[in-house]
């Protein structure tokens, strides 16, 4: 008998529909919530010139997450290039009835944040955003948006002419929700 693997995702992956279409994932999530760790803007994907997401450990943090069963076979090593793979302590994840199985959350290798080369796409930002209500509503929504350092980096908004491969697609009023949670949060202003 095999055993299940479960991914902690913390960014694209929150979102349903980039999970499901661009990684297989269509087994149920279970929200969680992981302390010690905040997001940052700091993993450049230089093929695909842009920054994402990665971790940097703090004490005095929780990571809001969601927890869905993954393959990890070579398509989603390769997706997850540029982040170790790190075992998890199922009594951290703050659920009392998690499933059975190994938990897994990837953590980069580098920190380098964004810089005109490699700025943060907003169609990346927007996928993760609408995946964080989807998992928790608003308040998770604020939390990410709050819980996420370097905001003040390169970050351009190609919702025009997406760049973010495994985007979400939204609807006018979802970016103006979006938008409106970054403003209160004072970091829209920081887009280019």
């Amino acid at each position: 008998m095999s055993v299940t693997d479960y991914m902690i995702g913390y960014g694209s992956i929150l979102s349903r529909h980039s999970r499901e279409t661009y990684s297989g994932m269509t087994g149920p999530a279970l929200k969680v919530a992981l302390p010690g760790w905040r997001r940052a803007w700091s993993v450049r994907y230089r093929d695909e010139a842009a920054t994402y997401l990665g971790l940097v450990e703090d004490a005095a943090s929780t990571l809001d997450a969601v927890l869905v069963p993954v393959e990890i076979n070579p398509e989603m090593r390769h997706r997850e290039r540029g982040y170790v793979w790190t075992p998890v302590e199922r009594s951290s994840l703050g659920v009392a009835d998690l499933p059975d199985g190994r938990f897994w959350i990837v953590v980069n290798t580098e920190h380098e944040t964004a810089d005109a080369d490699h700025p943060v796409p907003q169609s990346y930002v927007d996928t993760c955003l609408i995946g964080a209500f989807e998992t928790g509503g608003e308040d998770m929504l604020r939390a990410f948006i709050n819980g996420t350092d370097h905001w003040d980096q390169a970050w351009a908004n190609d919702r025009e002419c997406p760049v973010y491969p495994r985007l979400t697609p939204l609807g006018r009023n979802q970016r103006e929700m979006i938008d409106d949670h970054l403003q209160a949060a004072g970091v829209l202003k920081h887009r280019r």
